[in-house]
C-alpha cells in the first residue's frame, strides 16, 4: 500500500499519546486508478432511491421539539412510522396543537428528499491467504448504537446495484479493507461488512445534511465513513475525526473525490458538517456522494 495522507502513527506523534487506527488515504493508496474508479462509478448515484428515513425523523423532531410534553409518545410512535405500521394520523391530535406556523414547516418536510441511498451486507471468510466476499441480504438495518437513537430502528433501504457491488475495484477496496482490520487483529478471520451508497443534495433553498445525528459512532468495530467519489457545486462537507473525549480534533479536511477516512468506531467519534450550494459553481445545485463501509469481526 501506498503512503496515507495521515495517519494514527503521525497523528500520535502530533498529539503526544497513542491514537486509535485512524487513516485518511486516496485511491491510489490501494493501487487504484482514481480517473478509472471514479468515472465508473459517478453514475451509478443516479439510479439510488430517495431515503425515507430522513424526513420521517425530522418531522418527529419538529414535534418534540414544539410540543415536548408528547416526547414519550412520539419516541414510540417513531418506531412504528419508520415500521411502516403508523402514519402521521395516529398522531393527528397532536399535530393539531402546532401554530399554523409550525404546522407550515412540518408539511415542508420531505417535499424535497435531499439523501438517496442503497445498501448491500457482505461476510468476508479468510481463507488460503485471501478474502472470500459473500453477498447476503440487507433488507434489515440497524445500527449497533444506544436505545433512543433511531439508528437504532430497523430500516429498509434499497440493495446496492450488482453494478458497484460486483465492480472489480470496489471489490478489492472491500478486501484492502479488510486487510487493514487484520492488520490490527492477526487472528481475524471472518468480518462482517455493510456498504452504504449516498448521495446528499443542496439547493439555493436548503442545504444537504451529511450528519442529521449530530457528533457519532456508526456502532461499529471499524469504518470507512466516507470515501467520495464526486463533489461538485457545493461548500462545506468537512470530515472532523473527534478523540473519545469529542471535543479534540484528530483530522478536519474536506475530503476531495477519491479520498476517504478509515478508522476506529469503538474509540473515535466523527461528524460531516452540512453542505451548501455553491451560487458561483455549476452545476445549478450541488451534491456529495460517497461509499461508506462498516466493518465488525465476527468471533
Amino acid at each position: 500500500m501506498d503512503k496515507y495522507i495521515t495517519d494514527e502513527i503521525q497523528l500520535s506523534r502530533k498529539f503526544g499519546s497513542a491514537i486509535p487506527p485512524l487513516r485518511v488515504f486516496n485511491l491510489e493508496t490501494f493501487g487504484l486508478d482514481r480517473e478509472t474508479f471514479l468515472r465508473d462509478l459517478r453514475p451509478t448515484f443516479s439510479v439510488l432511491h430517495l431515503d425515507p428515513y430522513d424526513a420521517k425523523r425530522a418531522k418527529v423532531d419538529l414535534l418534540k421539539r414544539r410540543l415536548p410534553q408528547h416526547t414519550d409518545r412520539l419516541n414510540g410512535f417513531l418506531g412504528n412510522y419508520y415500521a411502516n405500521k403508523e402514519d402521521l394520523a395516529a398522531i393527528y391530535d397532536i399535530i393539531s396543537e402546532l401554530e399554523d406556523v409550525d404546522r407550515n414547516e412540518l408539511d415542508r418536510i420531505g417535499m424535497t428528499g435531499r439523501r438517496k441511498r442503497s445498501v448491500a451486507r457482505f461476510n468476508l471468510l479468510r481463507a488460503a491467504h485471501k478474502w472470500n466476499l459473500e453477498r447476503v441480504s440487507a433488507e434489515q438495518f440497524r445500527q449497533n448504537v444506544a436505545p433512543g437513537d433511531p439508528r437504532a430502528l430497523v430500516r429498509v433501504f434499497h440493495e446496492m446495484e450488482t453494478m458497484v457491488t460486483d465492480h472489480p475495484q470496489v471489490r478489492h477496496l472491500m478486501e484492502c479493507f479488510a486487510e487493514l482490520v487484520r492488520e490490527r487483529h492477526p487472528d481475524c478471520k471472518s468480518l462482517r461488512m455493510n456498504v452504504h451508497q449516498m448521495f446528499v443534495f443542496a439547493d439555493i433553498l436548503s442545504g444537504g445534511d451529511n450528519a442529521p445525528e449530530g457528533i457519532h459512532q456508526d456502532g461499529a468495530d471499524y469504518i470507512v465513513s466516507a470515501l467520495v467519489i464526486e463533489r461538485a457545486g457545493i461548500v462545506g462537507g468537512e470530515s472532523i475525526v473527534y478523540a473519545p473525549d469529542k471535543k479534540t480534533e484528530y483530522v478536519r479536511r474536506t475530503l476531495a473525490e477519491g479520498e476517504g477516512i478509515f478508522q476506529s468506531d469503538r474509540h473515535l467519534w466523527h461528524y460531516v458538517t452540512q453542505i451548501r450550494e455553491n451560487p458561483g459553481a455549476l452545476p445549478d445545485y450541488g451534491h456529495r456522494s460517497i461509499l461508506g463501509f462498516d466493518m465488525d469481526i465476527v468471533p
